[in-house]
This record gives C-alpha cells, sequence and structure tokens, in this order.
C-alpha cells in the first residue's frame, strides 16, 4: 500500500513542474487521497488490538509476598508469562500485563516486584 502513497508523490511533483494550477490541483487531490488511504488501513489493527484486553484490575493491587493465584484473581491472566530461570535461577519467572504495563516477577510462585 505505501508504493501507492509512493506513486502519488510523484505524480504529484511531476504535475507540479507543469506550472499549470489546474494539474498542481488534481496532483494533491490524487496524493491526499492516497495518503488518507495508507493512513486509513494501518490504524484498523491498533484500535482492534487496543480493545482487545481482558484484564480485570490494576498491577496497583499487587503486594510483594502474594501468591500466583491471588494475582491473577485481582489483575487476570497476564497476556504472556516467562520463564526467567536463567537469569535469577530456577523457580522465577514473570507475568506481563501489557494492558497496564506492568511486569510481575515472580520467586517460586510468590511476588516479589510489580515493575
Amino acid at each position: 500500500m505505501i508504493w501507492i502513497a509512493v506513486a502519488a508523490g510523484v505524480v504529484w511533483l511531476a504535475l507540479t513542474m507543469t506550472r499549470s494550477r489546474r494539474l498542481m490541483l488534481i496532483g494533491s487531490a490524487i496524493l491526499a487521497i492516497a495518503w488518507l488511504a495508507q493512513i486509513d488501513l494501518r490504524s484498523k489493527p491498533v484500535t482492534q488490538a487496543s480493545m482487545m484486553s481482558t484484564q480485570k484490575g490494576s498491577c496497583a493491587s499487587i503486594a510483594d509476598g502474594m501468591t500466583i493465584t491471588e494475582v491473577k484473581n485481582r489483575v487476570g491472566e497476564p497476556d504472556e508469562v516467562r520463564d526467567d530461570e536463567e537469569t535469577r535461577g530456577p523457580g522465577a519467572k514473570m507475568l506481563v500485563y501489557r494492558g497496564s504495563r506492568c511486569t510481575v516477577h515472580l520467586f517460586e510462585d510468590r511476588v516479589e516486584l510489580v515493575d
């Protein structure tokens, strides 16, 4: 789709060199329509993705020492669970909540840090 905007830009440049006001206006309209079509197609997935959050609560309600089930009851299922054993040792994992933009760091299923 970006090629349409590039092609419209080239057409616009060519038409502006003719110095005819009518052709410049037509070229500008073509460029504007191509640009609006490009923006419209790109904005739809972002809007749909932002409405897909299934989070119940906020990460502000999580306290150190809570169990993983307490965290899931308060905030909901995480968007991603990452194994952190390589960095922090056996029993370490992270719960990533993209809606709240936070990460809950767990060690042996207990909260150590909310980032």
